[in-house]
């Protein structure tokens, strides 16, 4: 189930004017269906709407009332980030074939060159080629991490994912952006939450149970509160990716002079050679 497919749910089931037989026929497979489109199949949003169909008509009608605003935040706070990543990719591949063409083709023929003239060439490629291999290794890994950690966090932006940061993200985001999608989760948990009676967990929380119980629009700064938080996710997510980024950014130039300097050396070299 996306977010459409639940927003539209939630739309029918927060209807006043709908008998339960009304409900149970539009949301059926067929009806729901129409609303697929391309939206990525969210955790969160079957886990929601398991627990609003599985309570009574008026608890439920409260509750839907509550998520119809989801779709519409996450179509506005669409999270769409290629940025730096795509061009260093596209140049740490460049740079794979080109150390790789020069190790297995270049290095040989001075070597044999080097070998004819009687000069000990072990000592000019032992420094750098023998080890040519590590600094691909060093950047495949950490792209691999940075490409993980990446999606992972476009996917808790999206609200896709139950407990989006667990194994390798967990260990490389930051403890603010978990805190942060912590907050959107206990916001999102809300609306059940109230309908069972049970307590706030955080301070946004308690502020809408305090809304709810004066009398204020609780629905309304339900939808401003997770609109905010939200953004301010998405935000952060962007800032650390371009930090990663920036970090693989160095790695890779380090890398890339570290060659330029090693694979230049033996051209110096040829005229003691001659």
């Amino acid at each position: 189930m996306n977010w459409e497919q639940f927003s539209y749910l939630c739309r029918v089931n927060s209807s006043v004017k709908l008998t339960k037989t009304d409900k149970l026929t539009l949301s059926a497979g067929a009806n729901l269906n129409i609303y697929h489109s391309d939206g990525n199949d969210s955790q969160l949003a079957q886990m929601l709407a398991k627990n609003v169909l599985s309570q009574d008509e008026v608890a439920a009608q409260k509750t839907a009332s509550y998520y119809q605003c989801i779709s519409d935040l996450l179509t506005e706070l669409k999270f769409e980030y290629t940025g730096w990543l795509v061009y260093l990719t596209c140049v740490f591949v460049f740079f794979c074939l080109s150390s790789s063409l020069y190790q297995f083709f270049v290095v040989p023929a001075f070597v044999d060159m080097y070998s004819m003239n009687q000069y000990p060439a072990n000592h000019t490629f032992d420094s750098y080629f023998r080890y040519w291999y590590v600094p691909i290794i060093v950047l495949f890994v950490l792209l691999g991490a940075i490409v993980s950690v990446s999606t992972k966090l476009k996917s808790a932006c999206l609200l896709n994912e139950l407990k989006p940061f667990s194994g390798l993200s967990s260990l490389l985001s930051p403890r603010q952006l978990i805190k942060n999608y912590e907050a959107i989760t206990a916001i999102l948990l809300f609306p059940l939450n109230s309908s069972l009676n049970i307590g706030a967990t955080t301070t946004e929380t308690e502020h809408l149970n305090e809304c709810e119980k004066l009398g204020l629009d609780a629905r309304s700064e339900f939808n401003v509160l997770l609109k905010q938080h939200l953004k301010q996710f998405n935000q952060r997510v962007k800032n650390f990716i371009n930090k990663l980024i920036i970090i693989y950014g160095v790695v890779i130039a380090l890398s890339i002079y570290l060659f330029v300097n090693a694979a230049y050396h033996p051209l110096f070299m040829l005229g003691d050679v001659l």
